[in-house]
């Protein structure tokens, strides 16, 4: 058996910066995850088409444990400084521009297999960082140690063991921890776009009774990574469309905000489920990333959750290391989770209270969104308030 100080289950965004963000110290860490080809995927010509909104939180996260650069200096990261959400056929309108602000920028969007790129060749030229593409077969605790069995047989042995390992985390279902969850009745559908018209580095979300659309401005000027959620029959129909058909329907719902639209990649859709583990943080175990929440994406926060889950984390496992403390007591992490709880429940009541707001088509409803928003719109340091709570700042 092989022991090391930490064991990541998951090698996604979150379970590779926490990994880099670890292996600062002398601990030893092991990071387990069957897939062993996800980081060798070459970065095509064309732009990608999983891409997520990194605030700039994240953005301090990824200069820290040393990855950046190399992210920056790819010419593939759009930094996007405007927003603009409005409701079709309304006059509900949110807008801001980072130049009225002391902010370069509102936030970066970038392709995730650019970041699994950078983050696994940071981690794999660390020498207290070792991966094991195996699938976990079982976990057992002892008052000292987590043990994770391999379906090869073989067992690895942490202090702490953090699963990183997705919204259908094998370590929760196995370990049985709580999980409260409800479907947001959407599903999302994900594609590249390109538009007739530039996105001018601006990131738009459009409101309409059936769901919401976003464009994610990319690194080419007229080309978005297009995000459309919508309720399960509207979202059927849509994926049975063709390319073009596809194309022509999104342009109508988006009021052509941007020209004219090509699709220039297949279409993925996945449900959306808002999920949260309240009891996230146990004795040697402790879930981060959408193993423990999950939110919808239209505020495209789930990413940046994840990572300050991951930021805040490391932070009292060194604090801990350093102190020569037991990492894997779940007494040490007892503010962490009460820090961590509030903001995924905060974050989690705000998902659900927009998609409430923007769903049906009464009179009274519509109305009072849009004195609401443009209200919002024209509050100055509301408005503030909303940007520096999305930035993470």
């Amino acid at each position: 058996m092989v022991d090391f100080d930490v064991i990541v289950v998951g090698s996604g965004l979150v379970g590779l910066a926490t990994a880099n963000a670890l292996c600062k110290s002398t601990m030893n860490i092991a990071v387990v995850d069957a897939k062993h080809d996800i980081y060798r995927q070459l970065i095509t010509e064309q732009p990608m088409i999983r891409a997520s909104a990194i605030n700039l939180a994240s953005q301090r996260f990824f200069e820290d444990i040393g990855v950046w650069r190399d992210i920056e200096e790819s010419n593939r990261v759009l930094a996007f400084d405007s927003i603009d959400v409005f409701e079709k056929h309304g006059n509900a309108r949110l807008a801001a521009d980072s130049t009225h602000y002391d902010y370069s920028n509102l936030g970066y969007i970038i392709e995730n297999q650019l970041m699994l790129n950078v983050l696994y060749q940071r981690a794999i030229s660390q020498p207290n960082v070792h991966f094991l593409h195996h699938n976990v077969q079982e976990l057992f605790f002892s008052s000292d140690r987590g043990f994770v069995q391999f379906d090869n047989g073989q067992q690895i042995s942490a202090k702490l063991i953090i699963a990183a390992d997705g919204a259908n985390s094998l370590i929760r279902q196995k370990q049985r921890v709580p999980l409260i969850q409800r479907p947001y009745r959407h599903q999302a559908i994900i594609a590249t776009v390109e538009t007739q018209l530039p996105h001018r580095a601006c990131a738009r979300q459009i409101f309409y009774p059936d769901g919401i659309v976003a464009f994610l401005p990319l690194w080419q000027s007229n080309t978005s990574c297009l995000v459309w959620s919508a309720k399960p029959v509207p979202s059927r129909e849509l994926l049975a469309m063709d390319d073009v058909s596809f194309a022509q329907a999104l342009t109508n719902v988006t009021e052509a905000c941007l020209g004219d639209c090509r699709v220039m990649s297949e279409r993925l859709a996945f449900p959306l489920t808002a999920r949260y583990c309240p009891q996230s943080v146990q004795d040697r175990l402790i879930l981060i990333g959408d193993a423990a929440h999950t939110i919808h994406p239209l505020a495209g926060q789930g990413v940046n959750l994840g990572l300050e889950d991951s930021r805040q984390l490391v932070n009292v496992i060194l604090k801990s290391y350093a102190a020569d403390q037991d990492i894997g007591l779940k007494q040490q992490f007892r503010a962490y989770q009460r820090i961590r709880n509030k903001d995924v429940i905060a974050m989690l009541s705000a998902m659900q209270m927009i998609q409430d707001m923007f769903e049906g088509e009464s009179w009274l409803k519509k109305r009072a969104r849009g004195i609401g928003m443009n209200v919002i719109n024209m509050a100055s340091p509301i408005k503030k308030h909303l940007i520096k709570y999305a930035l993470g700042i």
